[in-house]
């Protein structure tokens, strides 16, 4: 049997979309708010999922006022995304980390491959951790964060950094089963 999302290109996912008619009006404040996108779209079937997973999303996304500078969350979120396979979250990250470092090139090499993107020793140490504990938490060492100590890191940043893996691993575990693609603007 086929996978219904390759089957009819008005399906956005293994499950549909919200009927948005019958969503309560913050929910449609949600949809609107984030253009309606795929991902709001599915997260809408259930309205509490919507609402939990958008609080969160922006709260820890906002541009000021986190540990981390947004520009080192976004490279977070594309390291873990491109190590998950999550081409959703991958391509969605990417177009924000090159809006963020005003170099959308860049962002590129970095999700094609961190390894080969000239990182600073900063970004380096979080690249590796976020691949690190997107691939075997158990074996993150207290070397791996003595190392961003020494980079200057402080422990709340430290603290951000693993909740900001964490909620990709999450994040990206979701969109990868429920099978969400990427809103076509996104290859523009």
């Amino acid at each position: 049997m086929s996978d219904p999302i390759l089957a009819d290109d008005a399906v956005i996912s293994r499950l549909g979309p919200a009927d948005e008619s019958g969503l309560p009006d913050d929910v449609r404040a949600l949809l609107a708010d984030h253009h309606h996108e795929n991902w709001i779209q599915v997260l809408s079937v259930n309205p509490d999922t919507a609402r939990r997973f958008a609080a969160y999303f922006g709260s820890l996304f906002a541009a000021k006022g986190r540990q981390l500078p947004l520009a080192e969350r976004e490279l977070i979120a594309v390291v873990v995304s491109a190590t998950n396979g999550c081409g959703l979250c991958e391509i969605h990250h990417t177009r924000a980390l090159g809006d963020v470092l005003d170099d959308p090139a860049r962002a590129r090499r970095i999700a094609l491959d961190h390894h080969l993107a000239g990182l600073s020793p900063r970004e380096t140490a979080l690249a590796h951790l976020a691949e690190k504990i997107t691939r075997s938490p158990k074996v993150v060492e207290p070397a791996d964060l003595q190392q961003l100590r020494t980079l200057g890191f402080s422990e709340p940043e430290i603290l951000e950094a693993v909740e900001t893996i964490a909620w990709f691993n999450h994040t990206n575990r979701i969109f990868i089963s429920l099978g969400v693609l990427p809103d076509e603007k996104h290859f523009h």
